[in-house]
């Protein structure tokens, strides 16, 4: 489900500003935070953030919609951690490859994206997340929109 190249070109003529992509030629935001030595703590506690938001996601998507009594039912031990990425797959998760994230990390993705651009604005973030629910991020061999809830399609 990528886009074309032609797509790509149809896209950015119907006022979708072209520096808004996941092309391997989109420019590298974190350069600029890594030239000023003082912005390099700024950029740990972010990548921490980061870090921590894609994997509490990931291990999160192995109880994600179940009931309490289901989670005790598959795992009955409550001092054993649930095994990761190795958990019981279930009708949601199943979606998603073992470890992956869904798409509260992407989009949380998208969010930091948008904030990093000289013009972030909430047009430059929806334009965002339009391309995402199209094509995903074609750099994590993703597809578009997996698991976008009704609210953010609306």
């Amino acid at each position: 489900n990528r886009m074309t190249d032609n797509e790509q070109i149809k896209n950015s003529q119907d006022d979708i500003d072209e520096n808004v992509s996941y092309r391997s030629n989109e420019n590298d935001l974190i350069n600029n935070v890594l030239k000023n030595d003082r912005k390099k703590d700024l950029l740990d506690c972010l990548l921490g953030c980061a870090y921590g938001q894609a994997l509490g996601d990931a291990y999160g998507l192995s109880t994600e919609f179940q009931t309490v009594a289901h989670i005790k039912n598959l795992y009955p031990n409550p001092v054993e951690l649930i095994p990761f990425p190795d958990y019981i797959p279930n009708s949601h998760a199943c979606r998603w490859k073992k470890g992956d994230w869904t798409d509260d990390t992407d989009q949380w993705i998208l969010v930091m994206e948008a904030l990093m651009e000289p013009d972030n604005n909430a047009k430059m973030f929806a334009r965002k997340l339009s391309l995402w629910v199209r094509q995903g991020f074609p750099e994590f061999n993703d597809f578009g929109g997996l698991g976008l809830g009704i609210n953010v399609a609306k």
